[in-house]
């Protein structure tokens, strides 16, 4: 075992025992996640969706989430088939339902926005243009239709992914469990097209290693105004993208378009 792999998968940082939270989808998955109180003056809550094969618990999930509190509440669930949470992962078409649990778990006296990160941006794409309730989505790293294995690291997903020996190590070493038959993501054009009059951020390093740089143009073509598109060069994929520049420039886009 690597370094690398028990930092991020066996010596991962906990929340505190106030901030434990447990959600229950409308299909009746059992979500384990954590609610972080921002401060008084909040102008949003945040429901923040990790990528496939992660957690709340990921190191730069838990630091983002604390990052994001210094100035709104925040949501943070583990999705379905990942790290406490009961079910399996489907991989797109069901996450959406994890998101609408913990978006409904928020403060509803302040607007919601969803950050989604790679299967989470999908997820919440899918979310907001089905369900609602949100003011904003903002997708990091998100695909935007299933079935794109046309990079090395999209091929080793579907490696393990699509393989029975492939699941089984991702549920023993990366406690993410797939249900057997996987749809994966859908096509989202009519979702995206959906989300309007809520904002629509998309953000994504143009030379992305896993989603090339027609996955976010695509969705930001499918989204109807507002939307703004945020091309970040040389700052990779999902976590890769959540330093602290851009952490701070994301917390002054929701204050300005929310206040």
């Amino acid at each position: 075992m690597t370094v690398g792999y028990l930092r991020k998968h066996a010596f991962v940082p906990r929340y505190g025992t106030e901030d434990r939270l447990s959600l229950v989808t409308d299909d009746g998955v059992r979500l384990a996640g954590a609610r972080l109180q921002g401060p008084p003056d909040a102008c949003a809550t945040v429901v923040l969706i990790h990528g496939f094969s992660q957690s709340s618990r990921m190191p730069r999930i838990h630091a983002f989430a604390h990052s994001l509190a210094r100035r709104a509440h925040v949501v943070v669930p583990d999705l379905r088939g990942h790290g406490a949470s009961g079910g399996v992962s489907s991989m797109g078409p069901k996450e959406p339902l994890d998101v609408k649990a913990a978006v409904e778990a928020a403060d509803p006296r302040l607007p919601v926005v969803t950050v989604g990160i790679s299967l989470g941006g999908a997820a919440v794409l899918l979310h907001a243009g089905t369900h609602g309730g949100v003011a904003g989505v903002v997708s990091i790293s998100a695909p935007a239709w299933w079935g794109a294995w046309d990079t090395p690291a999209t091929q080793r997903i579907q490696r393990y992914a699509m393989t029975p020996a492939g699941r089984r190590f991702l549920s023993i070493f990366l406690r993410t469990r797939i249900a057997q038959v996987c749809e994966g993501v859908p096509h989202a054009e009519e979702q995206v097209k959906a989300i309007a009059p809520a904002f629509t951020l998309v953000v994504a390093d143009p030379a992305d290693h896993y989603f090339a740089e027609e996955h976010p143009r695509a969705i930001y073509g499918w989204a109807q105004d507002p939307k703004d598109l945020w091309l970040l060069p040389g700052t990779g994929h999902g976590t890769d993208l959540l330093s602290v520049d851009f952490t701070d420039r994301l917390l002054d886009e929701l204050h300005r378009r929310l206040r």
